[in-house]
């Protein structure tokens, strides 16, 4: 991987992106949306809200559980961390407890939770009101997740039982269970915030959500057979696929987004003097800088790999980064990334500047410290 902070390439757009969801599910699948939850055995309790919480095995009526399966290897879920730290802030009053639950050995977990928060998370953190007003924040991940329950599972099941049960296949996944015991819904703990407020108050459509994550899934099946074709070097194919795709999902901006993404992918692969129409088209809609972040470095990726990209591509993917910073302006991956457009259109000086800042944001990460030295040893060649 070329970044820190999950900057995807096709491969893992498929399970991360495409849908709003990391799975391929069937129609067979034993655990779905209105299923009864299955009581839960874990192991290792690590954090438990500095004592507000209790162990849990079969869940309370009345009280709205959130299941997060997550690993201190998984970026994404790592990323996601801050989020559930305000949401468990913001809902603990309401009778909500958040259970993050990793299959790792305890003392994997524990020597993570011993690392030093990055910058760019505690950022995340303080720029939230319930998260911070700016100071220090926690120095160790132990600190950050001390609000709610962190857990441990090495027989891996709660894993087995949850998301084997319902077919998902990557993480981080996130299950809400009903203040009945029901499964109301199932995704990415960072799309988590409208559905779990609708459950809080009562408010939820737990039968229309069935039918619309019916409908993913069965696109994802579809999307699956698209991946077959790419793995196989048929991106014409797979191109095909996804606009075959697009035309049944017009009501939905989110799996529009995600599949555009993937065209945008796959063009690049194929021709990508073709690609600057799909990347501006894109572009109005991207509001998260992770987002704009990965499209953006789509693009890089495709010039460091030798393609023959088109000047213009590189201005749209210039303005998708400059984007990400205003809305992150601390996360050293993105500044990273347009340290790089900004050097293929050949303002080395820039280039430098803001490589540098994103070094001081992400010390010790080896591809930002690298890109940096490879700069400053072209602009002392250029002064001799």
């Amino acid at each position: 991987m070329n970044q820190i902070l999950c900057k995807f390439k096709f491969l893992s757009l498929i399970a991360a992106l495409s849908l709003g969801l990391v799975s391929t599910s069937s129609a067979q699948d034993d655990l779905t949306i209105g299923s009864k939850a299955p009581k839960i055995d874990i192991e290792h309790w690590v954090q438990n809200g500095e004592g507000k919480f209790s162990k849990v095995e079969s869940f309370e009526a009345g009280k709205v559980y959130i299941i997060e399966f997550w690993a201190t290897w998984c970026g994404p879920c790592v990323q996601s961390m801050p989020h559930l730290v305000e949401l468990q802030k913001q809902y603990g009053e309401k009778g909500v407890q958040l259970i993050s639950v990793s299959d790792e050995d305890l003392e994997t977990v524990d020597a993570f939770l011993e690392r030093n928060v990055p910058p760019s998370l505690l950022q995340k953190l303080n720029s939230n009101a319930e998260g911070g007003s700016g100071d220090a924040g926690p120095k160790t991940f132990r600190d950050l997740t001390k609000s709610y329950c962190l857990t441990t599972d090495p027989d891996g099941s709660v894993n087995e039982d949850y998301m084997q049960a319902s077919g998902q296949m990557g993480i981080p996944t996130a299950f809400i269970v009903g203040k009945d015991g029901l499964i109301e819904w199932i995704g990415h703990p960072m799309e988590m915030d409208k559905p779990l407020a609708a459950v809080v108050d009562g408010t939820w459509d737990r039968e229309g959500y069935k039918k619309i994550l019916a409908r993913r899934q069965q696109v994802e099946g579809e999307m699956m057979k698209i991946f077959g074709k790419y793995e196989e070097g048929d991106f014409e194919g797979a191109l095909k696929g996804i606009d075959n795709v697009l035309t049944l999902i017009d009501d939905d901006e989110e799996m529009r987004a995600g599949l555009t993404m993937m065209k945008l992918q796959l063009t690049l692969e194929t021709n990508p003097a073709d690609a600057t129409a799909i990347f501006k088209s894109m572009l109005p809609s991207l509001k998260d800088s992770q987002m704009l972040n990965e499209v953006a470095w789509s693009v890089v990726e495709a010039v460091e790999e030798g393609k023959d990209v088109p000047g213009d591509l590189i201005a749209v993917a210039r303005e998708a980064a400059e984007k990400a910073v205003k809305l992150d302006p601390n996360n050293g991956a993105v500044l990273d990334t347009l340290a790089h457009l900004v050097y293929f259109q050949g303002d080395l000086d820039k280039a430098i500047e803001i490589q540098t800042k994103a070094a001081k944001l992400e010390p010790g990460v080896d591809e930002i410290e690298s890109f940096l030295e490879r700069l400053k040893k072209e602009k002392a060649s250029k002064g001799k």
